[in-house]
């Protein structure tokens, strides 16, 4: 086995380690899913890994809460449920994204697309 065939091998080996990392962190992503309550427990938001909110509960005493406080209460629940998701995404993505192959892959595709 020459040089070249050994980096091959040895390129193969690091592209299906990177995809079998890739693979488990979307899978830890795709399992986030945060709840966040009004102070009140009056009404819920649920949100995925991007930030997305994929359920909302509201019980009848948000209903009574009045247009601006239950925008207030809704908004404060998103926005709490968003930044824990954050939270949960860089604790998930962080080991990976400081490898030092990996942030050397990261740099060389942004030297490659730019900004």
């Amino acid at each position: 086995m020459d040089y070249l065939d050994r980096w091959n091998e040895e390129q193969r080996r690091v592209a299906q380690d990177w995809r079998r990392k890739n693979h488990q962190v979307q899978q830890a992503l795709a399992q986030i899913a945060v709840r966040a309550s009004s102070r009140h427990g009056e009404l819920s938001a649920t949100v995925d890994a991007h930030g997305k909110v994929t359920d909302l509960r509201i019980t009848p005493q948000a209903l009574r809460l009045g247009e601006i406080q239950l925008r207030k209460a809704l908004l404060q629940a998103i926005q709490r449920a968003q930044s824990e998701a954050q939270h949960q995404v860089d604790a998930i993505t962080r080991p990976y994204a400081e490898e030092p192959a990996s942030a050397a892959a990261m740099t060389f595709i942004r030297d490659i697309l730019g900004p």
